[in-house]
């Protein structure tokens, strides 16, 4: 079936709408990706750091920045900074740190999984508008 041309610029107007959501989930999605993964560093370098009090070894390198390292003795490992979002901070003791970057990461993971579903289907209403305007 034929469509008229009012139907085809309907349809193509449609697909630039969609092309251009396409671009901005996907930008939130890099976005939640990076934070997933600075999240997983944080769980594993205070994994690490817990595991290293508990054994008393108080050497570690400690990023600075710009990919830069220092060594540095760990005195005291029993609080850690965490930020809770808005440019706010907590000191929380090294477990509770650990549950609240878990929890943190649960919810960064179902963000993915939101953001990939939400792309699949605007991908698939997109095919399917290609197949009309063919």
């Amino acid at each position: 079936m034929a469509i008229s041309e009012q139907e085809a610029r309907q349809l193509v107007a449609e697909y630039q709408e969609y092309q251009r959501n396409v671009e901005a989930l996907s930008g939130q999605l890099e976005m939640v990706r990076n934070t997933l993964t600075g999240c997983d560093s944080s769980i594993s370098t205070i994994t690490a750091l817990k595991e290293a009090a508990a054994s008393k070894t108080s050497e570690s390198v400690i990023p600075v920045g710009s990919g830069c390292f220092v060594h540095a003795e760990i005195r005291d490992f029993s609080k850690v900074i965490v930020n809770i979002g808005s440019g706010a901070n907590v000191e929380k003791n090294v477990d509770d740190a650990l549950s609240f970057l878990t929890e943190r990461k649960g919810k960064l993971e179902k963000m993915i999984q939101e953001l990939n579903e939400s792309l699949a289907q605007i991908l698939q209403r997109m095919r399917e508008i290609e197949s009309q305007l063919n």
